[in-house]
């Protein structure tokens, strides 16, 4: 069987004059993933740290690829000076959307779903605490083992130094 041409395939949207994102939304609204999409939507720029703080998610990078390789959305990433608490600069990643791509998205009627994403992390993010406490009883439950000869090194919890 041959490959069809997808060149000549015209959608139905197309036909109406709906306008064609680049990308695709992903389905679930409630991942880190979809977060970092929406915010960039939105217009953010997003640093790993913001990925720490603001997403919850030490993978920012990561994300940012798959939401490329699997939905096709054409990020930027532009290296950005950052002033360190110890005294250094040092270079990181800064991710965005071409303002363009934002444009169209917006156009095309990203709102609701952006509007979804947020609901829904928001409604994660209310369960925090209790998470919190859960990952608290689990690591109280755990039993510790002191690997042999560094007992002494264990007075206190383990905070010797």
């Amino acid at each position: 069987m041959k490959t069809p041409d997808t060149a000549k395939t015209v959608s139905s949207a197309t036909r109406q004059g709906a306008q064609i994102l680049p990308f695709t939304f992903p389905a679930r609204t409630n991942t880190a993933c979809s977060e970092i999409l929406a915010r960039m939507l939105s217009g953010e720029v997003l640093t790993g740290m913001d990925g720490v703080f603001e997403v919850s998610t030490t993978r920012l990078a990561a994300h940012v690829h798959y939401l490329a390789e699997s939905y096709g959305v054409p990020t930027e990433a532009n290296d950005r000076a950052v002033g360190c608490n110890d005294g250094r600069v040092v270079t990181v990643k800064a991710y965005s959307l071409p303002h363009n791509v934002i444009q169209s998205a917006r156009a095309a009627g990203a709102a609701p779903w952006i509007a979804s994403v947020r609901a829904d992390r928001a409604a994660l993010r209310a369960k925090a605490a209790q998470a919190q406490a859960q990952a608290a009883r689990m690591n109280a439950a755990r039993k510790r083992h002191t690997p042999p000869g560094q007992g002494d090194l264990f007075v206190n919890g383990g905070a010797a130094c």
